[in-house]
């Protein structure tokens, strides 16, 4: 079975900034390497992702994180930010906020384009969305030969998304301490180390 996996990057990094900040140093490559059989392959595996460009610390850890991933050949596919004017429920104060663009697009077309060129047998989508059920449902109908399963990320729950999928996985705590980078990894003559703010 060939198998491409797909990550929703947010999706994930919010259901580990509660309970498992530690685990944010996460090698997605390994994740999905670990989710397929011996006779299986890696067509591959591509992050979604978006960078908080009003927060400068935060891209500079999230650029490292993506340097890591490249290096263990961890495609990147990046959306944006816009500015958003919001109402408080309880004050009815206006406010402006950030809500990420194109994410949810960007996986739709990637899975369905993958699907009707036939690089996987099987697709594992990593994310809680339930806005990406319709994907499911596309592929299922266009490419019926293509079976699409559903990793949530730990900690969520997504019956949506699982009633639409043909095979789910786990993310246990335990994948997420066995997938992660080393605290330095080596790159021809440089090295990417880990952000100290997200120490063990």
């Amino acid at each position: 079975m060939r198998y491409c996996v797909y990550i929703d990057g947010f999706n994930v990094y919010y259901a580990l900034r509660g309970s498992f900040p530690h685990y944010k140093w996460l090698n997605y490559r390994k994740l999905a390497a670990s989710q397929i059989g011996g006779r299986d392959t890696l067509e591959s595996v591509v992050y979604f992702t978006s960078l908080v460009a009003w927060r400068p610390d935060s891209v500079r850890r999230h650029k490292v994180y993506i340097r890591a991933l490249r290096s263990a050949r961890v495609d990147i596919v990046q959306g944006r930010f816009t500015r958003k004017n919001a109402t408080c429920h309880h004050c009815h104060r206006a406010y402006l906020t950030h809500e990420e663009k194109r994410t949810d697009v960007n996986i739709a077309l990637r899975v369905v384009e993958d699907a009707v060129c036939d690089r996987f047998d099987r697709a594992l989508i990593v994310s809680a969305d339930s806005d990406l059920v319709p994907v499911i449902d596309t592929v299922h109908r266009i490419a019926p030969d293509k079976e699409i399963g559903i990793m949530l990320p730990i900690g969520r729950s997504g019956y949506d998304l699982k009633r639409a999928a043909d095979f789910t996985r786990r993310m246990k705590e335990r994948l997420l301490r066995t997938c992660q980078f080393p605290e330095t990894i080596c790159v021809g003559s440089g090295r990417i180390t880990r952000p100290a703010q997200w120490a063990r």
